[in-house]
């Protein structure tokens, strides 16, 4: 007797959209990366009001250009972009992030194997093209933080994940009110309405930004802290997983308190000591990840790494409490009115 062959889902149709705003000096290499991967039948860009030539590079491929007369940011545009999409899956991805040759077909497949899955992202691949020290840190802290959080997910990435179609409509697409963090907000609303999103951790792309001292700051403080402070406080989401892990948490009241060694230490004997401890507690609340650099990039990487985890835990432990503070403000305002 023959074994009955086992039945393949069909894959589902997949629409591709780009927001891009000012994204002249990447946009090509993104198309570049997506047309030699045996591209879906609808790729959509979006150009966001740009002032540079990004409409002219995306005119130059074999896609669906949208312009829009005025700058609306990436929620609208990003919605804008799925209002003419066609396919099933509504796959999102940023106008600096290139794909590997066989990403869609895996987001296709996870689909199709899975009728229960509502949206997936992956994550950046450890190596970056920009090899400026901020941009590798900021790059490989992504990576690790994904590849070792959890597979069942509570959020979702703009930049590089996808959705079902008919899902995404059904909770009125992103919120074009928020000029930052839409695409964390609409994977709580996705959770909430129970909903199953998946961190595929195999599912890797390259991020192409370069980032400084002063635009990783401003990111991570203003793009971030405060606005991801005040959707937890919203939706009444806390998970010990990517950067709300308790070692993160712990590692921020450390950071304040070496901080404020200066001003202690005139008052605690021996307080050099407690300095080198509180030095230790933090390499070991971190020491994982900073083994993981000193690995990828030998041990002066990884000194340097320490430091930047320390003012990165201060900088946006002041995010954290700015983002509180807004979060109280807010409420408080609405009940006076």
């Amino acid at each position: 007797m023959f074994e009955s062959a086992r039945v393949v889902a069909p894959l589902p149709s997949l629409s591709l959209v780009v927001p891009a705003h000012n994204a002249a000096e990447t946009l090509a290499a993104c198309l570049q990366a997506v047309f030699a991967a045996a591209p879906p039948a609808q790729i959509i860009v979006v150009d966001d009001a740009s002032t540079d030539a990004t409409a002219e590079i995306a005119a130059r491929f074999a896609c669906e250009l949208i312009r829009l007369p005025t700058n609306r940011g990436a929620a609208a545009a990003r919605n804008v972009g799925a209002a003419a999409a066609q396919g099933d899956i509504l796959f999102f991805l940023d106008s600096d992030i290139l794909i590997a040759h066989d990403t869609l077909a895996c987001i296709q497949r996870a689909f199709a194997d899975d009728p229960t899955l509502a949206a997936l992202f992956g994550s950046y691949q450890k190596n970056t093209t920009p090899q400026n020290f901020f941009s590798t840190y900021k790059n490989l802290l992504h990576h690790y933080t994904h590849q070792h959080s959890a597979s069942d997910a509570a959020t979702f990435c703009g930049g590089y994940g996808a959705v079902r179609r008919e899902i995404f409509w059904a909770l009125r697409g992103f919120d074009e009110s928020k000029r930052a963090l839409e695409d964390i907000e609409f994977g709580y609303r996705l959770h909430r309405a129970g909903y199953r999103i998946r961190l595929v951790k195999d599912l890797q792309f390259t991020h192409l930004k370069t980032y400084t001292l002063t635009s990783l700051v401003r990111s991570d403080v203003l793009n971030r802290a405060i606005p991801w402070t005040q959707l937890m406080l919203q939706h009444r989401i806390f998970r010990n997983d990517l950067n709300t892990k308790s070692n993160h948490v712990a590692s921020v009241v450390v950071s304040f308190l070496i901080l404020g060694a200066p001003l202690w230490g005139w008052f605690v004997p021996f307080a050099w000591l407690e300095l080198g401890a509180l030095l230790l507690l933090l390499c070991a609340l971190n020491f994982d990840f900073l083994v993981f650099v000193t690995r990828e990039r030998g041990f002066g990487f990884g000194l340097l790494t320490f430091m930047m985890c320390w003012f990165n835990y201060v900088y946006s432990g002041i995010g954290l409490g700015l983002g509180v503070g807004a979060f109280v403000w807010q409420h408080a305002w609405l009940r006076r009115t």
